[in-house]
């Protein structure tokens, strides 16, 4: 579900063939250069599988008196920001909803003429969209599809299992044959280390229904869409940040979204 601006979730897309190359978007620093940005966007669990629902304890935001993202456009400023994944399958016992994840203060700031949705921000005016929309968001990672060119939308299962570290994910995404993404390499941002890589969604999607890459997960907002993928261990559990972008995404946007990682604060 991918709003437009109001369009303001997130995609995320992965691509087939190759792998990019270059430097990691924002934060923190990379062992070796890796692949292309990019960012994704919430999806709702297949049908066929029941959801965990989960009781989240109070927000660590309301005794800091840091307001969260919400749903429109967004006054510069700084904002806690929560995950868009916070529905896991009972085939993906590694990404199962926990109160120690929820409890996690994450902050970032942001400059005007940006918006958001629960988990995710993007550019008010192009939201994460194609062709130079872009976009950020968070999430704990989870099991992959075989095929991310799914026909149907949200009801092939994602059945590619992924541990819950840090390299479980990362390896399952670069191993993957379908999915055109870098060599994982170490990274550290907000004063955590763990891996980061690029995913590119391939030119020509238009045989997809979606393009998803895993379930609870993110979908393709556009062809060519960029991801940027830092994967952390924050002190024993998993968070995923994306950002995305595309070919024709502005330079003023690039360096606003740098920022926006740059400024990324983590408290357990």
């Amino acid at each position: 579900m991918i709003r437009r601006f109001a369009a303001v979730a997130l995609v995320a897309v992965f691509a087939v063939a190759g792998c990019a190359t270059g430097q990691p978007l924002g934060g923190g620093s990379a062992s070796q250069s890796p692949a292309a940005p990019s960012l994704a966007s919430p999806s709702l669990a297949a049908p066929s599988v029941t959801p965990t629902p989960t009781t989240s304890p109070p927000s660590p935001a309301a005794s800091t008196g840091i307001p969260s993202v919400h749903d429109g456009p967004l006054a510069a400023g700084t904002y806690r920001i929560g995950q868009w994944d916070t529905t896991c399958s009972e085939r993906q016992p590694g990404c199962s909803p926990s109160p120690e994840h929820d409890s996690v203060l994450m902050t970032l700031t942001v400059p005007d003429g940006w918006g958001g949705l629960i988990g995710s921000i993007a550019v008010d005016e192009e939201g994460n969209e194609t062709p130079n929309g872009a976009g950020l968001l968070v999430g704990r990672g989870a099991w992959l599809l075989t095929d991310p060119c799914t026909k149907a939308f949200h009801l092939v299962k994602a059945d590619v299992a992924v541990g819950p570290s840090v390299d479980d994910f990362a390896n399952a995404i670069a191993d993957h044959p379908l999915l055109d993404a870098s060599d994982p390499v170490d990274v550290e941002l907000a004063g955590y280390t763990g891996k980061y890589l690029d995913l590119q969604v391939p030119a020509d999607i238009s045989m997809c229904e979606v393009y998803r890459p895993w379930d609870p997960g993110i979908y393709a907002q556009g062809p060519g869409h960029q991801w940027h993928v830092w994967i952390l261990d924050v002190d024993g559990l998993r968070f995923v940040i994306l950002t995305t972008t595309y070919e024709g995404t502005s330079k003023r946007h690039r360096s606003e979204l740098e920022a926006i990682v740059d400024s990324i604060t983590i408290e357990p």
